[in-house]
């Protein structure tokens, strides 16, 4: 998984890090009126223990950049995830992803909104309710896949505190996934037009069949 699980002390004495590193720029952010957006970039964290940084560092001026496609990444569900963080949520990068289950436990891949497992009419009600103010962005990269080698025995070891029910529920979502081939451009003016595709592809899925967007 992300790096700082690995470093010394873990993913909790990075979380404190943070806090500290927060902490000394609240009188400066309350001053200026704005919030920190924490963005759990390389799926280092599980929803959970964002919540627990938030909270600790103050959420009346830190909030998430929830990048909720990143929770797949942690071993969990974007539905799941979303009703632990939604309350929290100050801005986004939203694309859909594909899990399936393999030899080593399981694959993730990125995908174009609308083709991979997500029920996005159930998640944007959700959305709705729980983040009425924040706008949808997408941040579509698509092509790969990453393994969550979670039958390997040295896995867990970063991860101590997992709780069952989170791993339950993204068990349950790569059992529905089926595998993807991987992408690779032959060059970067290839790759460009591959991603440009299925960001316009995911335009269209959004306004046309979730009906988001400026009306």
């Amino acid at each position: 998984m992300g790096d700082d699980r690995q470093s010394e002390g873990g993913i909790e004495a990075r979380m404190a890090d943070t806090v500290k590193v927060c902490k000394s720029c609240r009188t400066r952010a309350m001053d200026a009126g704005v919030k920190i957006a924490i963005e759990n970039h390389a799926g280092d964290m599980q929803a959970w223990e964002l919540v627990t940084l938030i909270e600790t560092a103050g959420k009346d001026y830190v909030g998430a950049h929830t990048r909720f496609r990143q929770c797949t990444w942690t071993m969990e569900d974007p539905l799941a995830s979303l009703e632990t963080l939604g309350p929290y949520v100050l801005s986004t990068g939203i694309r859909d992803s594909m899990v399936w289950e393999d030899s080593a436990g399981a694959k993730v891949q990125w995908t174009a909104m609308g083709e991979g497992l997500v029920n996005w009419k159930i998640y944007f009600d959700k959305f709705a309710a729980l983040c009425p103010k924040v706008p949808v962005n997408l941040e579509i990269i698509s092509g790969f896949a990453r393994p969550i080698s979670y039958l390997r025995e040295d896995f867990w070891r970063v991860w101590p505190k997992a709780k069952a029910g989170d791993f339950a529920k993204f068990l349950a979502l790569a059992k529905r996934g089926k595998p993807l081939e991987s992408h690779k451009s032959p060059d970067a003016k290839a790759e460009q037009e591959y991603q440009k595709t299925e960001l316009e592809r995911s335009l269209k899925y959004c306004k046309e069949v979730l009906g988001l967007g400026l009306k």
